[in-house]
Order: C-alpha cells, then structure tokens, then sequence
C-alpha cells in the first residue's frame, strides 16, 4: 500500500496579498503526515511560492491522482488564498461563478487561477477503492461579509470589478436565483473533502497557522474518524472565529478512520 500526498502552500511574500502563516502550514502537514500517519518525506511533493504555479500545482495533482492504485492512501492539502472567477463552459454554476484557489501566478493574471472544475478533472481520474482525502485551508468564495475583530487575515482575494459586475448582472435579471448555501465547490463522491469554512465564508489565517491548520495539528491523530475529528476541530475554530469560520466536512464515508 502507498501513502503518497501533494502538499501546497502559499503566503504571497512580497505581494499586496500576503498571508503569514501558509507556509507554515505546510510545514505542520508534512510533520503529521510523516510522524503520526506513516507517510514518507521523500513520497510528499511540496509545492510552496513562486513554485506552486499553476502548472506545476496541476501537474502534481495529476501525478499524484494516477500513481494511485485501490488499497492506497492520497492526500491533497491546500493552504492560501480562495476567490470566485467567471464560471467557463460547460457552465454549471447558478451564479456563473467558479471557486478558484490562487497559485503564487494567480496574483498576475485571472487565467492562471485554477477553477474548481480543473481540479474536479483531475480528480476524475481516481482509481475506484482509493482513499484520497482533501484538505482545503483557503476561502470557498468571496460571498462572506462577516469578519473579524482582530488582525487575522482573510484567506480569500476580494472580487474583481468585473466578478462584481457578473454578480450585479445575475442578480438583477434572476433575482430569484437560488441562494441558498451551496455545498463546498470540490465536494464528490470519490472523495473526502475537509474545508476551512462554508462556501459563503472566509478562512483566517492568525500569522502562524490557519485557523483549520492550527486544530488539525491539535486533535488528528490515527485512529479517529473523520466525524471525530470533524466535531473536535469544528467546535474549536467555530469558538475561536466567532462563529465566522465553520469548516466542513463533506464525501463518503465518513465514519471511516482519517487516512487509514
């Protein structure tokens, strides 16, 4: 059986978007990965700042995604920033938005943002019987309005004028468009997802850790479930975000035991 994982971080260093504690991040996964859950450094790919572009994040996912056989274990671990973009052919967004992660390329350009849908492409490719796990420390969209009181900072890049505008725009001509509360945008059936947040929140990171990344290294240990897990580390950033950041738990069974 293999245990193989693609760890990515980003903290924008030297940008107008920086974060603090994204890297940091990466760090603690690749810790628990190895000392409590049997993993090896040299089968983790790390992907952190100026090389985890877009390409390279992608092309690992794939790496990662078709090296795996039924009976082993994946990990796909994210921490940066989240945003919304036009939704692109074949459209399947109610809002015409996709949820989008930001590469450190992503900052240049909207075309180098990877869209909910590439990364679904990928992993499409899952072999049926592996046990692939993502977690996903970033903003699920740009939708949240409630921040806050202290310093932390949002995980998620404010909307550009023309997202507002396709906002506006849908709104206006459906104005009874569906508005209630969507599932996190990488949810599937292949898959177990944690997420930071909802998908009409923010994530925060305090400088050192997001605040997912911070309970995960606190509570997840071999031999609990995802449920177990999922209630210890919801209970715990719910408390510290004031009830701002509430992270998901989303796929198939979730009774199972985290990475086992």
């Amino acid at each position: 059986m293999k245990k193989l994982a693609l760890v990515v971080g980003i903290n924008y260093e030297g940008t107008d978007n920086s974060l603090g504690g994204c890297i940091n991040d990466t760090k603690e996964m690749c810790r628990l990965l190895v000392n409590k859950f049997g993993f090896k450094i040299e089968d983790i790919q790390l992907l952190i700042e100026e090389y985890a572009i877009k390409k390279n994040i992608l092309d690992a996912l794939e790496l990662l995604v078709t090296s795996l056989n039924p009976g082993d274990i994946g990990v796909f671990t994210y921490s940066g920033h989240g945003t919304q973009t036009a939704d692109f052919p074949p459209l399947d967004e109610l809002d015409m938005l996709d949820e989008a992660i930001v590469p450190f390329d992503g900052l240049a350009s909207p075309s180098n943002l990877i869209r909910d849908d590439e990364i679904k492409e990928k992993l499409s490719k899952l072999k049926q019987d592996v046990h692939f796990t993502i977690i996903f420390d970033s903003c699920n969209s740009g939708d949240g309005t409630k921040f806050l009181e202290n310093e932390d900072k949002k995980k998620c890049l404010d909307a550009t004028p023309t997202i507002t505008k396709i906002k506006e725009l849908i709104n206006e001509v459906r104005p009874d468009r569906q508005r209630a509360i969507k599932s996190h945008a990488l949810s599937g059936p292949n898959h177990i997802l944690l997420a930071g947040c909802k998908s009409n929140q923010y994530s925060y990171d305090d400088g050192k850790n997001g605040y997912l990344t911070g309970a995960l290294m606190e509570f997840m240990e071999k031999g609990m479930t995802y449920e177990e897990l999922h209630t210890k580390v919801y209970a715990k950033v719910k408390k510290r975000s004031n009830d701002s950041q509430l992270p998901q738990l989303e796929g198939p069974m979730l009774s199972r035991k985290v990475l086992e």
